[in-house]
């Protein structure tokens, strides 16, 4: 019940957003996105070694990053874009030994609804391509927070398990626990095409760069592991 009140309220304030800032728009698009993720956190304890296991390399994590958006244009050089989106972050560490033919890769997968409001601010140009610069913040609310771990010997799977990372870790001797909430800041380009007359075709490449610890560990120091994801997004606006 409580994740349905907090994900309605985001979408609540996309809403107003829209709405708020289209009294002073010239047009305004919206549309539906999609893409890809990039994810590898960052902090004191993101590496393997924090989390006993050593050695290991930290990876990208893989995650798919969609949903809807409005681009206002409030100027020839200016716009706001509120968006709401389902991001799948997190982070994997790998340990490969090319002598035994083993490996083993350890997986936090952390999945968010984000509301990022992006500021955009378009190069003049003429034509019907609008190449932007954007920034702003952006909050986000967990959803699910998993582990998953699997081990191959020779290409053959030997472990495949998985779990709660809220059930089933531990950090200082103390159970550690998911924060709800995250935020932080966004930055990126992108190039938008006008097409069939008043329609947009949008690509971007962003960098989301957490500000606040994903997990605590109340008694002990919160461990220092925050979300930094690239992505990169496709959109069609209407």
């Amino acid at each position: 019940m409580k994740k349905f009140i907090i994900i309605t309220a985001l979408i609540l304030g996309v809403l107003f957003i829209f709405s708020a800032t289209s009294v002073f728009a010239q047009y305004a698009y919206f549309g539906v996105k999609a893409g890809v993720n990039l994810s590898y956190a960052y902090g004191d304890n993101s590496d393997a070694a924090s989390w006993a296991w050593d050695p290991a390399d930290k990876k990208p994590k893989i995650g798919f990053v969609g949903g809807v958006y409005s681009t206002i244009v409030l100027a020839k050089v200016f716009a706001i874009q509120p968006e709401l989106l389902f991001t799948m972050q997190g982070i994997k560490w790998a340990h490969e030994d090319p002598a035994l033919d083993w490996e083993d890769h350890q997986i936090f997968k952390l999945n968010y609804i984000q509301l990022p409001v992006l500021l955009k601010f378009y190069f003049p140009m003429p034509g019907n391509v609008k190449i932007n610069l954007f920034a702003g913040p952006y909050a986000a609310y967990n959803v699910s927070s998993k582990w998953e771990q699997w081990i191959a010997v020779m290409g053959v799977p030997v472990v495949d398990d998985e779990g709660d990372i809220d059930e089933d870790w531990t950090w200082d001797g103390f159970p550690i626990e998911t924060r709800k909430f995250d935020y932080g800041a966004v930055f990126g380009l992108g190039v938008d095409f006008i097409i069939f007359g008043d329609k947009q075709l949008t690509v971007d490449a962003r960098f989301n760069l957490g500000l606040a610890n994903f997990f605590k560990a109340e008694p002990a120091e919160d461990p220092a592991i925050k979300n930094a994801t690239f992505s990169a997004m496709v959109g069609f606006g209407f």
